[in-house]
C-alpha cells in the first residue's frame, strides 16, 4: 500500500470525524439526545445514527464505483432538501412529545395458543418500555441514512472514485464511516448530558428549545434550497 493510497484512507478518516461536527447532523441528534435521560442509551443513539450513515453511504458509492457514476445536482439538491424536512419534523415530533402528557399504547400478546391486547397508559417522563427503546434506535437509524444520502458525505464521494479498485473504495467507506460513527458517538454524548442531568422545569424547557431549534433550523434549510 503506497503513501498516496494511506494519506487517502487517512482523510477519509478525518472527513468522517469532520462530517460528524455538520450542522445538520448535530441539530438532528439533538433532537434524538433530548429524549432520552439515559446518557449510554443517548451515545447509542448516536452509534446507530452513524452505522445508518455509513451504510447508505456503502450503497451509493458501489453506485459510483461500479457505474462511475455521478450525482446530479438536481438530485444533490433534492436529497438536502429530504434532509430538512426530516429535521423539521423531528422538530415538530419533539415539541408534541413535550406537550403530550400521557402516552397510551396497544399490546398484542400470545398465551397458550391464543391471542388478546391491552392497553397501558404511562406519564411521558416515565421510564421508557422497551419497544420505545426499540423505535428510537429504529428512528436514529434512519435518520443517520438519509444523512448519509445526501449532503456533504457526497464530497466524499468523489474522494472515493478516484480509488484504484473497487476493494480500496469500499475501505475508504469503511474508514470513513469508522471517523463518522466516532464523531456521532462524541457528539451524541456530549450532546445528551444537559439532558441527562438538568432535573424538572429546566430539563422540560430544553427540550422545548430542542425542538424550536430544530423547526427554525430545518425551516430554513429547506426554504434556502428551494427558493
Amino acid at each position: 500500500m503506497d503513501h498516496l493510497l494511506l494519506t487517502s484512507l487517512f482523510l477519509g478518516l478525518a472527513l468522517g470525524v469532520a462530517h460528524a461536527l455538520d450542522p445538520d447532523h448535530l441539530v438532528a441528534v439533538g433532537t434524538l439526545a433530548a429524549e432520552s435521560k439515559n446518557l449510554r442509551r443517548s451515545a447509542l443513539l448516536g452509534v446507530i445514527w452513524g452505522v445508518g450513515h455509513t451504510c447508505a453511504l456503502g450503497l451509493v458509492g458501489i453506485l459510483v464505483l461500479s457505474f462511475k457514476w455521478t450525482i446530479p445536482e438536481h438530485l444533490a439538491t433534492g436529497m438536502e432538501a429530504a434532509v430538512g424536512c426530516m429535521i423539521l419534523l423531528l422538530g415538530f415530533h419533539l415539541l408534541w412529545r413535550c406537550w403530550q402528557p400521557w402516552t397510551v399504547h396497544v399490546h398484542e400478546h400470545r398465551h397458550d395458543g391464543s391471542t388478546h391486547s391491552h392497553v397501558h397508559l404511562h406519564g411521558k417522563d416515565q421510564e421508557v418500555h422497551r419497544h420505545h427503546v426499540l423505535a428510537s434506535r429504529v428512528k436514529a437509524l434512519g435518520v443517520g441514512f438519509v444523512h448519509g444520502i445526501a449532503g456533504s458525505a457526497a464530497l466524499s464521494l468523489a474522494v472515493m472514485s478516484t480509488m484504484p479498485s473497487m476493494t480500496m473504495g469500499l475501505g475508504y467507506i469503511a474508514v470513513f464511516g469508522l471517523g463518522s460513527i466516532g464523531g456521532m458517538l462524541f457528539m451524541s454524548t456530549l450532546i445528551s448530558l444537559p439532558f441527562v442531568f438538568v432535573p424538572g422545569t429546566w430539563h422540560h424547557n430544553m427540550k422545548v428549545s430542542a425542538a424550536l431549534l430544530a423547526i427554525g433550523f430545518g425551516g430554513y434549510f429547506t426554504w434556502s434550497l428551494l427558493a
